[in-house]
């Protein structure tokens, strides 16, 4: 029987990804630091909960041994961004030692700066802010160690809390007027989380997604005019809308610490973007994902819920 480890497994990623398994025969193990968390986020007793710093490689390996495949999920806060190659390279040092394979959970910030409209495992990989450097790294030493490496659009739903569009979707669930990143009318593409997390299980029962890159696809182009009327739809109330660009960002990053950081890869989430996963769609064929409606629905109805 197959033995999976989730490692940082307390973020969104995680969550929804030990969801995903469950519904299959492997064994999960879910890896954090906290066990309270663990046992708090994961009260399934058939998940094992390991606690561990994946800072510390003698704790990696030992959380990840007797495992057949290592999901790796951890997305560290901005000023802990330079962390990405140090868990990478215990991981790959574990998975060198246990045999195990590995998929790494990453974002589409290898690929920025964004360069054209389209964005696929062709788009060049060089170049851009520290971030964006940091999780290439750490992504170039898990792929020479075997890992398959799945590139993430912007993503939202529950258990998320920090994204570009959930954090607009908690101020429209909160009636304030949003804060939209860039002009209201570019179109971009995002990701409901659940979608995504059911795609990374689906390529772990594909060996010949190991040792490459694969750009998961969003859920179609998607405005801030959009976005604002299908949630105005499930709120039953219209939703305010002022588009926030690099000058407005600097001004609250005076204030934000949070914000500072990201203003090194904030130009690129004001571009329109398309992401290109037909290399995706040739291992798994096509994959249905979830509309905006039905997302914002499950979405904002989490938010209520205050959970």
């Amino acid at each position: 029987m197959t033995k999976i480890a989730i490692i940082g497994a307390t973020g969104p990623t995680g969550i929804h990804l030990a969801a995903q398994l469950r519904k299959t025969d492997a064994v999960v193990r879910v890896v954090a630091r906290a066990m309270d968390k663990l046992s708090r986020l994961f009260p399934d007793t058939a998940i094992e909960k390991w606690a561990a710093d994946v800072l510390d490689a003698n704790a990696t390996l030992r959380a990840v041994e007797s495992c057949d495949l290592v999901y790796d999920c951890i997305g560290l806060p901005g000023d802990q961004m330079h962390l990405h190659p140090v868990t990478a390279r215990n991981i790959a040092g574990a998975l060198r030692h246990t045999k195990a394979r590995c998929i790494q959970v990453s974002s589409y910030w290898a690929y920025y700066p964004q360069v054209r409209p389209a964005l696929d495992e062709n788009h060049p990989r060089i170049g851009g802010p520290p971030w964006a450097r940091y999780r290439r790294e750490a992504e170039d030493i898990l792929c020479e160690a075997g890992a398959a490496i799945l590139h993430l659009p912007d993503f939202y739903g529950p258990q998320v809390h920090a994204s570009t569009l959930q954090i607009a979707l908690n101020e429209m669930a909160s009636g304030k007027t949003v804060n939209w990143l860039g002009k209201a009318d570019v179109q971009r593409e995002y990701i409901f989380v659940p979608d995504a997390m059911g795609i990374a299980a689906a390529i772990g029962a594909h060996a010949g997604a190991f040792g490459g890159h694969w750009c998961l696809p969003g859920g179609g182009p998607l405005s801030g005019r959009l976005a604002a009327e299908i949630a105005g739809h499930h709120l039953g109330r219209s939703v305010k809308l002022r588009s926030a660009g690099m000058t407005t960002l600097r001004v609250v990053s005076l204030i934000s610490k949070d914000l500072r950081g990201f203003l090194q890869v904030a130009p690129n989430y004001m571009k329109q973007v398309r992401y290109d996963a037909g290399k995706l769609q040739g291992l798994l064929g096509l994959v249905k994902m979830t509309s905006y409606d039905m997302g914002f629905g499950r979405t904002l109805a989490w938010i209520a819920s205050g959970s």
